[in-house]
């Protein structure tokens, strides 16, 4: 998630980018903008800004990500764990936050003549590669700000400029696709029950475990991005400093499917004068998972820039959510089989169920740049210029509706954010270019708001106590550092 950081494309294909934004410089001024070229760390936004890359860059940059959301009440659930819901079940504590999210970011990107440029980014999470976890649907969870963060990202990107000032370009991520199966064999020895016997744990004799298989396969997928730019000073002169961009960005996610074949053998005996029967029991099952899920995108944006003096900007970015696939843990197929049962596919019910409906969303996101006047110094750096940014941001929840039994949380959400620049050249003379430090800081408020527990019924798994609602709000904030060389 520090996905705020230095990175071009570290796409937000089923990452935080969306929410945290990628590279310094954009995250300082509100996560923008389309139609703004930041050297090797536009990949994800507009890869047909690479063009702009006048020689070779290369950045790295950290940063952490923190959330706090509304304290959740106490809540029914088996805790005892003796298959019901009742006085003697101590109410549950759960605290649905999302977790710490630092990373180091990575870029580098290399201009080919004047009109096209190439550019890699990846970006490290410094506590989970990659987290695959599911939700529980009647647990209170904030859809929006779980696995999203767990995750590392990985790009490549090309700009390249058709006609004076119009440019075209493409970028790739690196998603993957999963498969895991696993097949057992449970053993178990039964007998009669026998004087001194107290408990059903006297009639086991041994229970064995045998794992004939485990296969995990990671297949690699690509996620399409497609961009263009206009710098429309280039054709028209009287239109200097004004630019438009557009990117569009396919959907994506993290699918898993997961098979288990799973046989229990019991070995029954000292039944008085029956013989000793061997109970097999069949059980395959296919569970599907689909994590990381990022909606389709287009975005649009437009820029303005007076001289080197400041620069304004706006942009459009409207999601398709409404195909939003959720990290539950869906049961897919199923079957049982024994000698003294036999049921057929599908009769076995799914456990997470639920009903859940989002709407599209379209976000705003403006921001403001200005370079302060260059300091000349007389040492070898030659002279010092500080940056500014700020920005803001809208983000609309698209959590629509969802039915009786399941707690899904989210909110609208607004961002405030500042960033700070220095830039130089190098006082050691290794590199003929421009040394760059930047400094971001984003604070995210949700809307305030409650989930009612009307129709839940007395003692449903995972509602508060006593029929409280659910309150919902809080807020997120990222900061981080990136320093990138011009060479």
């Amino acid at each position: 998630m520090s996905w705020f950081l230095a990175v071009a494309v570290s796409a937000a294909i089923a990452g935080p980018v969306d929410i945290y934004g990628f590279g310094a410089q954009s995250i300082g001024r509100g996560q923008g903008g389309v139609a703004i070229p930041d050297g090797a760390m536009t990949v994800m936004r507009n890869p047909a800004l690479l063009q702009d890359l006048g020689q070779a860059q290369a950045s790295i940059g950290y940063g952490m990500f923190r959330s706090a959301f509304a304290e959740i009440p106490p809540l029914y659930w088996d805790t005892n764990r003796d298959g019901k819901i009742d006085e003697t079940d101590d109410p549950l504590q759960a605290q649905p936050g999302g977790s710490n999210a630092d990373a180091l970011t990575l870029a580098i990107g290399r201009n080919v003549g004047q009109r096209f440029a190439l550019a890699f980014n990846g970006l490290v999470p410094s506590q989970h590669l990659l987290r695959l976890r599911t939700v529980e649907p009647a647990m209170p969870n904030w859809i929006m700000y779980g696995n999203r963060s767990q995750r590392y990202e990985l790009a490549l990107g090309f700009g390249y400029e058709v006609y004076k000032g119009i440019s075209i370009g493409a970028s790739v991520e690196l998603i993957a696709k999963a498969r895991y199966r696993v097949n057992a064999t449970l053993r178990a020895g039964v007998s009669g029950a026998e004087e001194g016997d107290e408990t059903v744990g006297d009639l086991v004799d041994d229970i064995e475990l045998d794992v004939h298989d485990m296969t995990l396969d990671l297949v690699p997928a690509f996620i399409p991005v497609v961009g263009v730019h206009w710098d429309a000073g280039k054709l028209f002169p009287v239109l200097d400093g004004l630019a438009l961009g557009a990117v569009y960005r396919g959907e994506s996610g993290l699918p898993i499917e997961v098979d288990i074949d799973i046989q229990v053998d019991a070995n029954v005996s000292s039944l008085g004068e029956f013989d000793p029967i061997l109970l097999s029991l069949a059980l395959p099952i296919q569970v599907e998972i689909f994590d990381h899920y990022v909606p389709e995108r287009w975005s649009w944006g437009l820029a303005y820039q007076y001289k080197d003096f400041a620069r304004a900007y706006v942009d459009v970015h409207h999601y398709n959510w409404s195909r939003m696939r959720l990290n539950v843990a869906r049961l897919t197929a199923s079957e049982l089989k024994s000698q003294l049962l036999q049921m057929g596919e599908g009769s076995i019910s799914d456990g997470n169920s639920y009903a859940v409906a989002f709407r599209n969303t379209t976000e705003v996101h403006t921001g403001l740049e200005g370079w302060l006047p260059k300091i000349n110094t007389k040492g070898p750096s030659e002279f010092v210029q500080f940056v500014l940014r700020s920005g803001v941001g809208y983000a609309p929840s698209p959590l629509l509706r969802q039915g009786v039994g399941s707690n899904f949380l989210d909110s609208d959400r607004m961002l405030f954010a500042g960033g700070l620049g220095v830039n130089h050249m190098d006082p050691f003379d290794l590199v003929p270019g421009l040394v760059a430090w930047d400094l971001f800081f984003t604070y995210h408020q949700l809307a305030q708001g409650r989930l009612a527990q009307s129709d839940a019924g007395p003692h449903r798994p995972g509602s508060p106590v006593g029929g409280r609602a659910i309150p919902i709000g809080g807020h997120l904030w990222s900061a981080g550092v990136q320093w990138s060389v011009d060479f």
